[in-house]
């Protein structure tokens, strides 16, 4: 097994792999432009299973890059943990374990932007979201981050990108009598 692993070169590809994914997050700090979300996911997710290989085969005979390797193990075993038994001392453990490779759920799309659910930690509060708007199939551009009084319905609210600010159109419940879509909001980004 191990020399397979020499052999292809797994060790050199899960750097590279990991320059990539650090690269990517330092552009999309400092630009706004960053990989698609999907793309993204699919390079953490194999940097992950890399990153495991290598440990189960650095560890006998142990190797001082075992310890970095370890880092992914321990974030899937703490994660495997919080399903199996619960509770709140490993539900913020597995939260801040699992920041680094959590895909961002699409709550809202249009050609013109996409709306992520803001992955925030555990007992965050409630409805912030990430806007960003889609290049060319392979990138996206962050627009900013915004907050509302409630989750996103995508199949009853409305999102429209003017002059660097999101147009929020939705319904309104009261006591069960619902209003058309006459409530605007013009949502101004953090």
């Amino acid at each position: 097994m191990t020399d397979f692993i020499k052999i292809i070169k797994l060790e050199k590809w899960h750097f590279y792999l990991l320059g990539l994914v650090l690269i990517n997050f330092g552009t999309g700090l400092i630009t706004g432009y960053r990989l698609n979300q999907n793309l993204t996911f699919i390079l953490k997710v194999i940097l992950y299973l890399t990153a495991l290989i290598l440990f189960l085969t650095t560890i006998r005979p142990f190797k001082k890059i075992a310890i970095y390797y370890s880092f992914y193990a321990i974030s899937g075993v703490l994660t495997g943990l919080f399903f199996l038994f619960g509770g709140i001392f490993l539900a913020i453990l597995s939260s801040l374990v699992l920041i680094p490779i959590v895909p961002k759920q699409t709550e809202y799309k249009t050609e013109t932007i996409k709306i992520y659910d803001r992955f925030q930690v555990f007992l965050a509060r409630c409805c912030s979201y990430e806007v960003v708007e889609p290049k060319l199939y392979v990138f996206e551009k962050h627009l900013g981050y915004i907050n509302i009084e409630r989750p996103i319905d995508a199949d009853k609210d409305e999102f429209s990108f003017k002059n660097n600010t999101i147009i929020y159109k939705y319904e309104l419940d009261n006591d069960g009598q619902k209003t058309v879509r006459d409530t605007t909001e013009i949502l101004n980004f953090e």
